[in-house]
């Protein structure tokens, strides 16, 4: 079986299964009283610094000759991208949360497929494809749940029932029972065990929007595992066996400076509606990584394949 993280217990909590975050989240939160501040801390160590590690790729001096040759790709059309966005926000702020939503859900499904590929020998797209639709159907159900009602609203449109009640009740179980369909296919299938969990990461990561009472509890326990796999192979390609010189302890620094401000800003979205624009600068740091880590990881380019896939898989 491959192995990209060479401590067994690290690989299966970050890369392979890491959902000891939800324990973990929902334990915190019976300490303390404040959810907005489990929410903070949480985001901070796991989610804006999984959003900063994509700056790495632009600190490393292997890189920077890449990037002038391909400016076009890393910097040109992801400032373009970025401008776009803002204005989007401006003009209509629930279209460019929702449109950060739609990009999010892909970006993290795209991941799940990339990670089962990594412990794959080879790719079998029917459980990518399993992996798809498990993920969307969910998202489904948590825009059902948590958007469709103000969507209602925002077309003046009488109802006289309990939207979240009728779809979490109606149709969360068919789901449950979909999923976990799909999950013992997965883990049915001729792989690895490693590749077999990967699957099943992957097909149940949104599921906790079928059961939580807030939209952040299943931001923080289904896409946190996420967050931990991102964290994790960006650890094995830039820290892994390399010198903790003065370099690195400055992209530690960046990382988690970074992570701090872009999460103050960021999450009071869920808690506090008076500053909802603070929100779109956190989103389009964002939006520039859901762009960029679609290039980050490209193995077919040759200059990707020699300074992260070497590192990735040594």
């Amino acid at each position: 079986m491959k192995t990209i993280i060479h401590n067994k217990f690290f690989e299966f909590n970050f890369m392979l299964f890491p959902i000891w975050i939800l324990p973990v989240y929902f334990g915190i939160s019976n300490i303390i009283e404040s959810q907005e501040y489990v929410f903070l801390i949480f985001l901070i160590l796991f989610g804006e610094t999984h959003f900063a590690s994509t700056f790495l790729f632009y600190f490393e001096k292997k890189n920077h000759h890449y990037i002038k040759t391909n400016l076009n790709i890393y910097v040109t059309v992801p400032t373009i991208i970025l401008i776009l966005y803002l204005v989007v926000g401006f003009v209509d702020f629930k279209s460019a949360v929702l449109l950060g939503a739609i990009a999010s859900g892909f970006h993290v499904t795209r991941q799940s497929v990339g990670m089962q590929r990594l412990y794959s020998l080879s790719r079998n797209t029917f459980y990518e494809w399993v992996t798809y639709a498990s993920s969307f159907l969910f998202m489904f159900v948590g825009f059902c749940r948590f958007w469709l009602l103000d969507l209602v609203k925002g077309f003046n449109i009488n109802y006289d029932i309990n939207i979240n009640y009728f779809i979490s009740t109606n149709f969360s179980f068919l789901f449950i029972f979909v999923v976990t369909l799909f999950s013992i296919i997965a883990i049915a299938e001729k792989a690895n065990l490693k590749k077999r969990i990967t699957n099943l990461t992957g097909v149940l990561i949104y599921a906790p929007y079928l059961f939580v009472n807030n939209i952040y509890d299943a931001i923080i326990i289904g896409v946190g595992a996420h967050w931990c796999q991102y964290l994790a192979i960006n650890y094995k390609v830039y820290f892994f066996k390399q010198k903790l010189d003065f370099r690195k302890i400055s992209f530690i620094i960046f990382i988690f400076l970074y992570a701090t401000i872009m999460a103050l800003l960021g999450y009071k979205y869920n808690f506090d509606k008076v500053i909802n624009y603070l929100i779109l600068i956190p989103l389009s740091g964002q939006f520039f990584h859901y762009y960029i880590d679609s290039f980050l990881w490209r193995f077919s380019d040759p200059h990707i394949r020699e300074v992260v896939g070497k590192r990735l898989f040594s």
